[in-house]
């Protein structure tokens, strides 16, 4: 069975406007440096987030005490995060095709399911895999569990994701990797993972068409 694994944040939910504002909040409040742009929170992001958060200048102990107060603000934030540009559609076109779809996220599970709530989207999916804790450690060990009990071949799946550890996660599973641009991280950041990059989500979208009507010799 052909399958789509998604991540989430970036790449179907545009929030990277609102994890910029309360990265710097959370500096503001510890009399750090604020990060001065959005390409800047670009530039610096990335996995593991303990790792992001020190290069932004908390780090040790710090860390522990910062995420649940970085998290306390995003959930009181996003509200105002919409869908990406050609989410829906993309969602709906794979879903009429007959694809699964699975989310695969580092963000906690019960977070994840709210926010896809509000969208009205959840009937496109047959998973939803997130992580028990708001830490975004790694989501490979739930994406091969996953694999693992529902005997998906790698050669059939497809991961679309915004970050370099989607396209390291996607290599631990063994499947492809299309990477989109406008979520957390730079288009040559993208680059560097040496997979395909599109511009869009609609594009990513005819990719992943083109890869499965090929056998996935496309991507």
């Amino acid at each position: 069975m052909k399958t789509v694994l998604w991540d989430w944040n970036g790449t179907l939910l545009d929030d990277v406007q609102v994890s910029f504002d309360c990265l710097n909040n959370m500096l503001r409040l510890y009399g750090k440096p604020t990060v001065p742009a959005v390409d800047d929170y670009r530039a610096v992001f990335g996995f593991p987030v303990r790792d992001y958060y020190a290069r932004v200048g908390i780090d040790g102990p710090l860390f522990d005490e910062v995420a649940p107060l970085w998290m306390a603000d995003y959930m009181k934030n996003e509200g105002a995060c919409g869908l990406q540009p050609g989410a829906r559609e993309a969602l709906q076109a794979f879903h009429a095709a007959g694809y699964r779809q699975v989310i695969l996220s580092a963000s906690k599970r019960e977070n994840l399911l709210g926010q896809m709530a509000r969208f009205d989207i959840l009937p496109c999916f047959d998973a939803v895999l997130g992580l028990s804790h708001i830490y975004a450690t790694s989501k490979e060990g739930i994406g091969l569990e996953w694999m693992r009990e529902n005997a998906a071949d790698p050669a059939d799946c497809v991961m679309i994701g915004d970050t370099l550890h989607d396209a390291d996660v996607a290599a631990a599973l063994g499947c492809r990797c299309i990477l989109v641009c406008g979520g957390h991280q730079l288009p040559g950041t993208l680059r560097a993972a040496g997979c395909p990059v599109a511009e869009s989500l609609a594009r990513a979208q005819q990719m992943v068409t083109d890869c499965f009507q090929g056998g996935l010799s496309g991507c």
